[in-house]
């Protein structure tokens, strides 16, 4: 006997209305069409950084300076929507909520059904079922009963048998305990559902772009959490065309103003600490420029300088030189190559790196041509319209991604969870017969799912236990009927 919602000891009429509403089947299917547009309209739409959607003024500066050429008269109505962040977006969340909530009552709402298919199937099938069922078959049995019933143990069926005048009834269950497998699978889903809620709301992840010898901190501004990342060293090892072989970062990682541990980072070995996990994600080149005023020998500009862009094979950095009107273009223009643009500029093992310096005065614009260019090898110096230039040298970056998701283990679980899960109960399908026997005689009636073969498992089993046709009766071999055939299906 199944046992559907609208039996539920109610008589509040919102409860049921939402109670059906949450196990429509069609109400989940909107759902998760709905989520698939967001996670859809996520990937299209430039997404806020999540450092930046923090504050309220950085915010506004994206919009202006990164979506608002892009997207245009779109612009404030994808702000209005949340759609410069998606995934932290109160509809985005409200649906992982409702869906979540409608996995949790569709299970509560199956469970009495399948227990009463289970614990309290019925282990007489009347005569309407015998006659009508999909699967059935008529047989003189050629044993006994106990036979009949060994054989059906041996083929994985666990068995009731009932005693009536005249009749004795044998209900078999196979593989019965694989529907309560469903649950485990929808628990699946709920600490899938729940692990991306987990990363959704207390997730945090920014990219660092750290020289050797320098740090970066996890969060913008001052936070309680607050920790330090130093590139203690980076090293990359190449082959002998160039290309890298191995590279690696060695960080110290400070909280609180000491140090909480350290260790080496590559590409698949992260470092775990304190609920982050920084992994290797890129490297490139940077410099070590001064520019001095000639005149007055005032500091103008001292820094390692991050060559994070590239044109062609050429990394380079712009800078605007302070109480000058003077933009410069600082380049790797020799001793370097380039396999893309962000994070994955080199330079080659062996040799001579040369600088170059191109200083355009004013606005300037894609197409001006440089007052002026400088060429510095290591450790060189140079002077040029009142500006002296020294280069002392290149090192690297190294690009570090750190990451912290509360939801990942919640996620892996249910992946763990819900994989195996839906592969047995595909594999380990559910199968039930009914036999009834009188004088002999036997009447069986079968159930499972659409894509098992039953009709052929019943064959073998009348194979075994049936008892063969009389030669007077009919032809050799004449087999027992089988009346599961296609009309009947």
């Amino acid at each position: 006997m199944n046992i559907h919602f609208t039996r539920l000891p109610t008589r509040v009429p919102v409860v049921r209305y939402f109670w059906r509403l949450f196990c429509s089947v069609r109400f989940a299917l909107i759902l998760i069409l709905l989520l698939a547009g967001g996670f859809f309209l996520g990937v299209i739409i430039s997404q806020v950084p999540q450092e930046t959607a923090v504050f309220t003024q950085d915010y506004a500066n994206w919009i202006e300076v990164e979506a608002r050429p892009r997207y245009g008269v779109f612009t404030n109505l994808f702000f209005l929507l949340g759609l410069f962040d998606v995934f932290h977006a109160v509809w985005f969340r409200s649906l992982l909520t409702l869906l979540f909530v409608a996995i949790t009552v569709c299970t509560l709402n199956r469970f009495p059904a399948i227990y009463q298919t289970t614990v309290k199937a019925k282990p007489v099938a009347n005569e309407g079922f015998l006659r009508s069922a999909k699967y059935r078959a008529e047989f003189d049995l050629a044993g006994d009963v106990e036979g009949l019933a060994k054989t059906l143990r041996r083929q994985g069926y666990r068995l009731t048998l009932t005693r009536a005048p005249g009749k004795i009834h044998v209900y078999g269950d196979k593989y019965g305990w694989v529907k309560y497998l469903t649950f485990v699978s929808h628990l699946g889903l709920l600490m899938f559902l729940f692990g991306g809620l987990m990363t959704n709301l207390a997730g945090y992840q920014k990219f660092m772009v750290i020289p050797d010898g320098m740090s970066q901190p996890i969060y913008p501004v001052y936070h309680p959490d607050q920790m330090q990342v130093l590139n203690e060293n980076f090293t990359v090892e190449y082959y002998e065309d160039g290309r890298p072989k191995d590279y690696y970062s060695d960080l110290i990682i400070y909280k609180g103003g000491k140090e909480a541990t350290r260790g080496r980072i590559r590409v698949n070995t992260p470092l775990d600490f304190d609920g982050f996990r920084f992994h290797q994600n890129s490297f490139g080149p940077t410099v070590q420029v001064r520019i001095k005023n000639d005149q007055t020998g005032q500091m103008l500009f001292s820094e390692t300088l991050v060559l994070s862009q590239a044109f062609g094979t050429v990394p380079y950095e712009t800078v605007s030189i302070p109480t000058t009107n003077i933009n410069a273009v600082v380049a790797l223009a020799e001793g370097n190559t380039t396999s893309n643009v962000v994070g994955g500029t080199f330079i080659r093992g062996g040799q001579e790196a040369k600088l170059a310096v191109m200083g355009f005065r004013g606005e300037g614009g894609a197409a001006a041509q440089p007052d002026f260019v400088v060429r510095l090898a290591p450790g060189e110096t140079r002077t040029e319209q009142g500006l002296t230039f020294t280069f002392d040298g290149t090192k690297f970056f190294t690009g570090v991604v750190a990451r912290k998701d509360p939801g990942a283990q919640f996620i892996w679980l249910a992946a763990c969870l819900f994989v195996p899960v839906v592969c047995l109960t595909f594999w380990l399908a559910r199968r039930r017969l009914w036999l009834q026997i009188t004088d002999g005689r036997v009447r069986l009636a079968g159930m499972a799912d659409h894509f098992v073969d039953l009709d052929h498992e019943i064959s073998e089993l009348v194979s075994r236990v049936a008892r063969p046709a009389s030669p007077a009766s009919g032809p050799p071999a004449a087999a027992p009927e089988l009346a599961g055939t296609a009309a009947g299906r």
